[in-house]
C-alpha cells in the first residue's frame, strides 16, 4: 500500500467537524482529500419518501462502513474510488459520484467514524472535537434549515428522538479512541492549528 497519512475528525452533529475538515483540507490544498462519512449513507430508494423521514439516520446501521473501508483501502493501494454522492433532501443515493484519486492526506469526517474498531485501527490521526450539545443544537438548526430544506420542527424532533440519543450511546463514548480531545473551541482557528500542527510533526 502507499504511505498516506490517515486523519479522522470526529464529533457529534453540529460540532462544526466539516468545516474544521473542509478548513484542513485548503491548509493542505494540493496534497489532501476528505471522504465524508455522510457520503456513505445507505440508499433508501426502496421505501416510500414518507418512511425515509422517519428512519433512524444517527444510528451505525445507517451508514455503509463496509464500503466506505474497502475503499478506503482500495485509495491506499493507489486505485482511483467513485465515493457515493447522496440526496439529503431525498435520503437516497444519486446516480453520480465523485471521483478520489490518493493523496498525501486522507482526511476522514464523521460522527460515527470512531464508534466502527475496524476503521479506528486504519486511522493515524484521531481528534474528537467535543462541543456542549446547546451549540450542536443551534449550528444543526441553521444548517438543516438553510442545506437541506428541513422545518425547525422536524430538525428539533429529529435531533431530540435520535440525534442526542445516538450522540450519547455511540458517539461520546467513542472519543476514547481519540489522539486528541479538542473541548468547546471558542473559535473553529484554535481546533484547526492544533491538528495543522501534528499533521506537521507527523510529517516532518
Amino acid at each position: 500500500m502507499n504511505k498516506a497519512l490517515i486523519v479522522g475528525i470526529c464529533g457529534g452533529s453540529g460540532s462544526g467537524k466539516t468545516i474544521i475538515a473542509n478548513q484542513l483540507s485548503q491548509k493542505f490544498k494540493n496534497s489532501s482529500v476528505i471522504i465524508n462519512q455522510d457520503s456513505y449513507y445507505k440508499d433508501l430508494s426502496s421505501i416510500s419518501f414518507e418512511m425515509r423521514c422517519n428512519q433512524n439516520f444517527d444510528h451505525p446501521d445507517s451508514i455503509d462502513f463496509k464500503l466506505m473501508r474497502s475503499q478506503i483501502l482500495n485509495l491506499l493501494k493507489g486505485r482511483q474510488i467513485k465515493v457515493p454522492i447522496y440526496d439529503f433532501t431525498k435520503h437516497v443515493r444519486t446516480k453520480k459520484h465523485q471521483e478520489v484519486d490518493l493523496s498525501k492526506i486522507i482526511i476522514l469526517d464523521g460522527t460515527l467514524i470512531f464508534s466502527q474498531i475496524k476503521l479506528v485501527e486504519i486511522i493515524d490521526l484521531k481528534v474528537f472535537i467535543d462541543v456542549p450539545d446547546s451549540k450542536r443544537l443551534k449550528f444543526r438548526q441553521q444548517r438543516d434549515a438553510l442545506e437541506r430544506g428541513r422545518t425547525l420542527e422536524s430538525i428539533n424532533k429529529q435531533y431530540t428522538t435520535t440525534v442526542r440519543p445516538m450522540y450519547n450511546e455511540f458517539v461520546d463514548p467513542s472519543k476514547k479512541y481519540a489522539d486528541i480531545i479538542i473541548t468547546d473551541p471558542k473559535t473553529l482557528d484554535e481546533p484547526l492549528q492544533i491538528i495543522q500542527n501534528e499533521i506537521n510533526k507527523i510529517l516532518d
